[in-house]
């Protein structure tokens, strides 16, 4: 068959589907062959001429279907087999596996508000920038925003038992899917044909301890003379990883030197406090003798001396979860029914349910007001007080736990209407999330520590409450504690998604060079989204693990309509151009996106393709960002980056604990905010190398970017900017350069931090804007090599590298441009080689993450006395250098006993590594996760697989 003809009959053209269906033979054959360990798309050949036996189909990057599995944009598939071989157990890992990835929010960084979510992000330019597909459908949003400020489509609820490929173009394509799709699509293809029932088993765990896995899959098909159906149940547990598993990674005390920071540097000791009184000079009350080490405390707490005075010191983040754990149930089933050669029904339902188990920092009584009180028990005024409490005086851990549910239903008729194939669909998908989680009752837990006010005393001629601190050195015991300040709370959002949509594709007529393809499209999309925190609030006597209180919900109607035409100008060269209309309309007003893009693929000699992109982008301002409510956020543990520069950097403002005052952070949605709208184009090459039979090499350029991108400014980020305008200094001394002082938004930045007299925050307002620019470019090039072999076997290889050049980013028009791109890896790399002979089946996969600028880098060393100098002092030692290379090697070996059962060992991170600490990491990790490091190290599986009748 050649390029561009229709195949010969009806039932021939009918077979030919919109969606990306891979069920023909004889392609699922040239796939077999043609995509490697890397899963880059090649087909049979890269010629313009024959590929004979190999039906049309569709390529997510377009709505028309081609022989042609290369095409005019680079797109990467892997399969699922290919997902499970090199050791992946999610489609989350899989994912940022790739090397068009960047990393995301940390599920258990403090203030996450989708814990139990993972997101993706192609080309870092931001997770809600990236479109989520299901067999070329969108779906719905996360309920819960990322960061309380963004929308995404999470890739933790799909189900891996059900994948048949996963497709990634890492380009801009809302020409073809709209909204979303600015730095690329992933389409999640999941199974449509199964004949027979089988049945996967696996187990595993860390070796280190933790993320024990289990996992039981059972996928059945049938099928009659016009119908067919295929069913998947899946049943997956993982366990948290938990900070006591790692404790040298995450532990303050065990962590090493390289965690501390300049304060701790200073005074010889770690500063995270169990138990604690401050006077009101500041020093540390002397707990009562062998108060650290009683009863609930013993072994939690222990003793800490420094310049200020001796308190109960804790180990901060043993309770912390590293990796939340999940319990998943999915259901999901596909059929069909064929009516006549030329119209058929389908349509699908899945049901997924998730049960994820996270938490931070266990409930606690940190600085109840800004209030100076008298304490009878020790005869001092009291400034500030930490007091911790421990999981034998809560009675547990006080996990949280999401609890979520996706629905998602689809019924569609396509057929064939002369030489055109036309497909019409209606889908309807909701997602709940219920969160119970242990809140905090701090003025309970205050009576319960320091007893009722017992009038007050005068001191130096000024009154102060009198309280009594003889509670506040004692273990207290869960009855206690529920009876005076035991508290749970629950969250619930929700987002829903009704969709309709008509297509239509086929040849128009014969052009000079061949058939002109044409796809046309109408859609009609209604979402919903909402958020319902518990309706108690967030005050002294109710409040949630973060202190966060945030609300909204609302609706919007999308109207689209595209175009698409694939144009053979020769019978060499083959030009696509697609154009389409977005309006949305929703309370808060209306907007109406514009984008087109246009292609071409050059094929000179046989295997040989130079292709070419360029199109006009546009992403939809997010639900959240629309419809959050206006909300406040009690802030208590926070640095103040102007008092830090005014009063120097070894200043007790530049740290994050010891705060006497409050303070609120108001944030809203932005009802009139713009889409962001943007421009992307490749061009490259991509070879099937004549010389060398089954070695194929391609190399893109790629350049992407936003011209007035929505950044929600959260409040430090305000803060920081507010100190860098006022004095224009950065924090660590050295010129402040991200915005230009006596801007327009140096003004807004200044009026949004609220002081009062004696120059303390007592507000920050914050929220969504649109920013002027963003945009990244780098080279992507893949190697491919396949050689079959009498004796040995079968053999594949494939390597992909992606070099980022840079990351550049403004937030006004006459700021100046800032290329932040140091700040994750120029470089990332992954391959594997496979081999397959008789009954033995092996993979070996690599991933290497380039090295980026140690911590501190620009700054100087601390000195002995952990004050540091500004760069340009005599003192000054400027810290520089890179960290290293993150490299980590996955291995699996399947064998198969006879026809039907074969079993499979696989075991991540063979050299059993975790990150490396430097000098002054910060956050809970202290390990370069954003540089590919990670601290779970090695894993092993066994995977039992058995097919039946």
């Amino acid at each position: 068959m050649t390029f561009g003809k229709h195949p010969g009959s009806r039932q021939d053209r009918f077979a030919v589907r919109q969606h990306a269906r891979w069920s023909l033979t004889p392609l699922a054959a040239a796939m077999s062959m043609a995509i490697f360990g890397m899963g880059a798309v090649q087909a049979q050949t890269l010629d313009s001429g024959k590929a004979e036996g190999v039906e049309k189909v569709v390529v997510t990057g377009s709505r028309i279907a081609s022989t042609d599995l290369q095409g005019p944009a680079p797109v990467t598939v892997l399969n699922a087999e290919q997902i499970k071989s090199q050791g992946f157990t999610t489609v989350f890992e899989l994912i940022g596996s790739l090397t068009q990835s960047f990393p995301t929010e940390s599920p258990p960084s403090w203030g996450s508000t989708s814990v139990n979510a993972r997101q993706a992000d192609l080309r870092g330019l931001g997770s809600n920038r990236t479109l989520i597909l299901v067999d070329g459908h969108r779906i719905d949003d996360y309920p819960q925003p990322a960061g309380g400020s963004r929308s995404f489509q999470n890739l933790n609820n799909i189900p891996t038992g059900m994948i048949d490929r996963v497709e990634i173009l890492a380009t801009g394509a809302s020409a073809i899917y709209g909204s979303d799709a600015i730095s690329g699509v992933i389409n999640v293809i999941l199974k449509h044909n199964f004949q027979g029932f089988q049945l996967d088993a696996t187990a595993g765990e860390a070796t280190r301890g933790g993320r024990k896995f289990g996992d039981l899959n059972f996928l059945g098909g049938n099928s009659g003379n016009n119908w067919s159906v295929v069913y998947n149940i899946q049943k997956t547990h993982r366990s948290p990883l938990w900070g006591r598993d790692r404790p040298w990674t995450v532990d303050e005390s065990d962590a090493g030197y390289g965690t501390w920071n300049t304060t701790a540097r200073k005074y010889g000791y770690q500063v995270m406090p169990g138990a604690r009184l401050t006077d009101i000079s500041g020093n540390f009350i002397t707990p009562p003798n062998g108060a650290c080490v009683q009863g609930a405390f013993n072994g939690r707490f222990r003793v800490v001396n420094g310049p200020n005075g001796q308190y109960c010191g804790q180990s901060a983040f043993t309770d912390w979860v590293l990796t939340p754990g999940r319990d998943d149930t999915n259901g999901y089933i596909y059929g069909s029914y064929q009516f006549s050669n030329n119209l058929e029904a389908y349509g699908s339902l899945g049901v997924w349910h998730t049960v994820g188990t996270s938490n931070t920092q266990l409930p606690g009584l940190y600085h109840f007001d800004s209030r100076v009180l008298y304490d009878k028990s020790t005869g001092q005024l009291i400034r500030s007080f930490y007091r911790q409490l421990t999981p034998s005086e809560l009675g547990g851990y006080g996990n949280t736990y999401d609890k979520e549910q996706n629905v998602d239903f689809r019924l569609g008729l396509k057929g064939t209407l002369g030489r055109f194939d036309w497909d019409a669909s209606f889908g309807r998908s909701t997602y709940a999330v219920h969160e119970d989680y242990t809140a905090s009752n701090e003025l309970g837990m205050f009576n319960l520590f320091f007893g009722p006010q017992q009038g007050t005393m005068a001191v130096n001629g000024t009154n102060y409450p009198v309280y009594d601190s003889t509670n506040f050195w004692k273990p207290t015991t869960p009855a206690q504690y529920a009876a005076a300040a035991g508290v749970n709370g629950n969250n619930n959002s929700n987002s829903a998604m009704t969709q309709g949509q008509l297509s239509l594709t086929g040849d128009l007529i014969n052009g000079w060079a061949g058939p002109i393809g044409f796809a046309g499209l109408v859609e009609a999309n209604r979402q919903h989204w909402a958020l319902h925190p518990d309706p108690r609030g967030n005050d002294n006597s109710f409040l949630d693990p973060f202190g966060d209180y945030n609300t909204g919900g609302g609706d919007r109607n999308r109207y689209s309509a595209a175009t698409e035409f694939r144009i053979p100008l020769l019978k060499t060269l083959t030009a696509s151009i697609a154009g389409r209309l977005d309006h949305y309309k929703s309370d808060v007003g209306s907007n109406t996106a514009r984008t087109w893009g246009a292609k071409l693929e050059f094929r000179p000699v046989q295997g040989l393709l130079l292709r070419g992109t360029y199109g006009t982008n546009f992403h939809a301002p997010d639900m959240v960002a629309l419809y959050k409510n206006p909300s406040i956020n009690v802030v208590g543990i926070y640095d103040d980056p102007y008092k830090c520069i005014i009063g120097g950097t070894s200043s007790t403002w530049c740290k994050a604990d010891g705060r006497p005052t409050l303070f609120n952070v108001y944030t809203a949605g932005g009802p009139n905010l713009l889409p962001e709208t943007g421009k992307s184009y490749t061009y490259g090459v991509a070879w099937d190398v004549p010389y060398a039979k089954g070695l194929t090499v391609a190399v893109d350029y790629w350049r992407m970017g936003i011209d007035n991108a929505i950044d929600n400014v959260d409040w430090h980020t305000i803060a920081v900017d507010e100190a860098g305008c006022r004095t224009g200094k950065a924090v660590d001394g050295s010129p402040y350069l991200d915005h230009v002082p006596g801007s327009a938004y140096c003004s807004q930045a200044i009026a949004n931090v609220v002081r009062n007299a004696q120059g303390d925050i007592i507000a920050v307002h914050s929220g969504p804007i649109n920013r002027s620019q963003l945009y990244v470019s780098g080279i992507d090039s893949s190697i491919n090599y396949a050689k079959r072999t009498d004796g040995w076997g079968d053999f594949k290889f494939g390597l992909e590298v992606t070099y980022n050049l840079r990351h550049y980013s403004r937030t006004l028009a006459s700021d100046p441009l800032i290329d932040d791109s140091y700040n994750n890896p120029k470089t990332k790399m992954r391959g594997s080689v496979n081999w397959k002979k008789g009954p033995w089946d092996a993979t070996l996969f690599g991933i290497r993450y380039g090295a980026i600028r140690v911590d501190g880098y620009g700054s100087c060393e601390a000195l002995a006395d952990g004050t540091r100098p500004s760069p340009g002092d005599a003192n000054c030692s400027i810290i520089s250098g890179k960290t290293r290379p993150w490299m980590t090697f996955n291995g699996s070996v399947r064998y198969a006993i006879d026809e039907k059962s074969s079993i499979a060992l696989t075991v991540n991170d063979l050299a059993n590594r975790v990150g490396n600490i430097e000098n002054y990491a910060g956050g809970f990790e202290f390990i370069r996760t954003n540089a590919g490091a990670d601290y779970v190290g090695r894993e092993i599986f066994l995977n039992y697989r058995v097919k039946f009748n």
